[in-house]
């Protein structure tokens, strides 16, 4: 901050910060014995002031210096509402790093538990400790995409239902396949990457944007394997290639968002889907993982995609 010049008096001094606050110019004035001094904050645009200066002085009362209150309010007004918007985007990095992990990723915590809790309840553990999530049980029927009372080959081929029970009000059906898991490697390979990936997106997307990007993903990569291959599936798979591909998207098209993933979570992660695609681990969800997979790219690939429409 540097002085510019001196005015008079403080009328005029106001006078002349306010013409020069409406074009974008911030000043300062402080009384100097007799006189008023004016500083400029910007000092790569000392030049442009003094220059200013020197015409208002020739006629203080020219047109464009009258009036300037409304203008000046106007600007005033706008900046508040701009720092409130800010204000309300900002994401305090400290006080989240502060809480304890769980609580910077709720929606993150919340899957893992459900996913728990159903292996338990639907687990039975009678012919093996290895097999898990009974496919007859009355809580499996009430999670699928529609009802299954025999997990057979047979009852695979014969899913022409339409869907029925969800067109009769149980729509929660779209979504509750991901908490079916059907063996322990099953539900600790989703859980592992669940947590890995989850908790970034939803650390620095927010825990209900967060939710809603799980809901998305879930419910187009649920119809898409129900399309394919009947209502006996399930797991959380099909979700997390989905956060992959968003995270995958963003950290290669989208470096602003602070997104990052690395070389070797790539190779791993498409690794495993071909693995998965050849059937090297019998009966998998594929379709479920290559929709998700789709999804999650297409919507990490959306704002870039915009924002390269629109700078055309």
């Amino acid at each position: 901050m540097r002085q510019v010049g001196t005015l008079p008096t403080v009328e005029e001094a106001k006078q002349f910060m306010s013409y020069l606050f409406t074009v974008g110019i911030e000043t300062k004035g402080e009384q100097d014995g007799d006189a008023w001094a004016i500083w400029a904050f910007d000092e790569d645009r000392l030049e442009e002031v003094r220059k200013e200066l020197s015409v208002f002085q020739e006629d203080p009362y020219a047109e464009k210096y009258q009036n300037l209150e409304q203008q000046v309010a106007e600007i005033v007004s706008q900046r508040a509402k701009e720092v409130k918007a800010a204000n309300r985007q900002h994401v305090s990095v400290r006080k989240r790093w502060e809480r304890p992990a769980w609580q910077n990723a709720l929606v993150t915590t919340g899957l893992i538990a459900m996913s728990i809790a159903v292996v338990i309840v639907t687990s039975s553990f009678k012919e093996s400790f290895w097999a898990l999530g009974d496919k007859t049980k009355p809580v499996v029927t009430q999670l699928t995409i529609a009802p299954v009372y025999d997990s057979s080959a047979e009852a695979r081929k014969n899913h022409n239902q339409g869907l029925s029970n969800i067109r009769q009000g149980e729509v929660w059906r779209l979504i509750t396949p991901i908490f079916l898991h059907f063996s322990v490697i099953h539900i600790l390979f989703n859980m592992m990457w669940l947590r890995d990936l989850g908790q970034v997106i939803e650390f620095r997307q927010g825990s209900l944007r967060f939710l809603l990007m799980v809901l998305v993903i879930a419910l187009f990569s649920n119809l898409a394997q129900y399309l394919w291959s009947g209502p006996v599936f399930g797991g959380m798979s099909g979700v997390v290639y989905g956060l992959f591909g968003y995270l995958w998207m963003k950290s290669k098209y989208d470096p602003a968002s602070g997104f990052y993933m690395p070389p070797n979570i790539i190779f791993w992660m498409v690794g495993f889907f071909l693995i998965f695609t050849f059937g090297a681990f019998g009966n998998i969800a594929n379709m479920a993982h290559g929709v998700g997979l789709a999804v999650g790219m297409v919507m990490g690939l959306f704002r870039p995609a915009m924002r390269f429409l629109s700078q055309k």
